[in-house]
């Protein structure tokens, strides 16, 4: 198989699945055991589930199975392209690599039961302002073309999976959202007090890989002690993100929604974002791996990408109406191996 051919199927087999005689015997136990069976599957979750999020996963199976209601699916990432990538601002091939390996995991589900699944990716966008300092242009290039991905995927997939996009900026109005956001900031800097040093550093590592010190506003001339504020500043605003807007608190607690993550939590179940890749994909960049007659998708982090340039690889011409970002992809005959590191 070639690339071109490989990357063609990714894209139109996503959401295709053919019932095996184990799935059959599974059915008879019922809709909802075959359901949660899925969703818990050791093919794609890359951590271990909690009590909590396997009694409120088959809760809201039962929900939506007794209303004869879609599988409703949500999945939260960051809506931006992290701008140390060359493809940025827009979504690139580790986007399209998680939408197919997503795709395949809740194809299942619309097999064996009529209703279907709504897939929903919900994307942090006003956050990316005042956390990475990006511009709303840059937010929006991004959303548009993540958008236009999902539509080329929706023109080949069963017609009960729907795919859809909620932002933030689709529940808050902007004067309402940052309001929310200040009054938690305030919020986060007494509860970070009590934090164990580890998790204040986790916070702080990850908003200095997200800050663009020229971007909305140009810090890049700051002092080290002004940057070293801003950075502590987008920890406290995520904390904020994540604790104080209840609008967005009220659909992640919503009884009859299955949630997703790249890592697990005691409400997320933690698929990661590829077979093979844990990274947040919206913050890593994709490339294809050889794999005996076939290939492998592979989602890098900023540094694993950085170690793979410098490898052995080839850029392979491909012909798509993706975007702009989908008209090459990096192809590695060597497997790509790395630590597990941002």
């Amino acid at each position: 198989m070639d690339v071109q051919s490989y990357l063609d199927n990714q894209l139109k087999s996503a959401g295709k699945y053919q019932l095996t005689p184990d799935d059959e015997k599974l059915l008879e136990k019922g809709n909802v055991d075959f359901v949660v069976a899925k969703l818990m599957s050791k093919k794609f979750r890359k951590w271990k589930l909690d009590p909590a999020c396997i009694d409120r996963t088959r809760k809201a199976v039962e929900i939506q199975v007794k209303k004869n209601l879609p599988i409703k699916v949500i999945f939260f990432q960051g809506g931006y392209k992290l701008w140390r990538f060359p493809t940025s601002p827009e979504s690139d091939w580790a986007e399209f690599f998680n939408l197919a390996y997503v795709l395949n995991y809740v194809a299942p589900l619309a097999t064996a039961y009529k209703p279907g699944v709504e897939l929903i990716y919900y994307c942090h966008t006003l956050l990316m302002e005042t956390h990475d300092n990006l511009t709303t242009e840059e937010i929006k290039a991004y959303m548009d073309s993540f958008a236009h991905l999902q539509s080329e995927f929706q023109k080949y997939l069963p017609k009960n999976i729907k795919l859809s996009i909620l932002r933030d900026a689709d529940i808050y109005s902007r004067d309402e959202y940052f309001k929310a956001l200040e009054e938690g900031k305030v919020k986060a800097e007494q509860d970070i007090k009590s934090w164990p040093e580890a998790r204040v550093k986790d916070f702080e590592r990850m908003a200095t890989l997200n800050i663009k010190w020229n971007g909305k506003e140009d810090w890049s001339k700051l002092s080290e002690e002004g940057k070293q504020e801003k950075i502590h500043q987008a920890a406290l605003y995520e904390q904020a993100a994540t604790s104080n807007l209840p609008k967005v608190m009220e659909m992640v607690k919503s009884p009859d929604t299955i949630l997703l993550f790249t890592k697990a939590s005691p409400i997320f179940i933690g698929i990661g974002s590829t077979y093979t890749s844990m990274a947040k994909y919206w913050v890593g960049t994709g490339v294809l791996q050889d794999h005996k007659d076939s290939f492998i998708p592979r989602i890098l982090t900023p540094s694993q990408y950085e170690k793979a340039m410098s490898l052995k690889h080839k850029s392979v011409a491909v012909k798509n109406g993706l975007g702009k970002n989908f008209k090459t992809i990096d192809l590695y005959h060597e497997p790509l191996q790395f630590e597990r590191h941002i």
